[in-house]
């Protein structure tokens, strides 16, 4: 991945992946690997959260098509090494949140997946993001 072309995304608009992935099985040792590094990351760097969640839904049996959205995160990652959380001293202080949901986002089980993000001045103090247990109608009952 050293000689890998940056992206600007982390992984593409309205990917939708499937359990029954495309292409080849790919060694789940690997993907696994990749994947809980992928994790350990996004402690610090909320911007792939919702990437790597999705790609950590199919380490049982993992496809080339999962295994390319996981690296498509690394090639993000390479080009905003210096993206980070960046807490000022002297702001004014406002409590600003942000959340969304994808109504039957899920190709397999039509489960919802939602997040939210709080900001404290100028930093990101908490954020989640989360395929919901149930299915739920709307947005609104989710």
């Amino acid at each position: 991945m050293e000689n890998a072309n940056p992206v600007s995304t982390p992984c593409v608009t309205c990917l939708k992946l499937s359990k029954d992935g495309e292409g080849k099985l790919v060694n789940s040792t690997m993907f696994r690997s990749l994947v809980g590094n992928l994790m350990y990351l996004a402690a610090t760097r909320l911007d792939i959260i919702f990437s790597v969640s999705l790609v950590s839904r199919f380490m049982k049996k993992p496809y080339s098509n999962h295994w390319e959205a996981a690296k498509r995160i690394l090639r993000y990652v390479k080009g905003t090494v210096d993206y980070g959380i960046f807490y000022e001293a002297n702001i004014p202080i406002n409590l600003v949140g942000y959340t969304d949901s994808n109504l039957a986002g899920c190709v397999d089980d039509c489960k919802i997946t939602s997040g939210y993000v709080f900001n404290l001045g100028s930093g990101v103090f908490s954020w989640s993001s989360k395929k919901q247990p149930i299915v739920a109608l709307s947005t609104t009952e989710a």
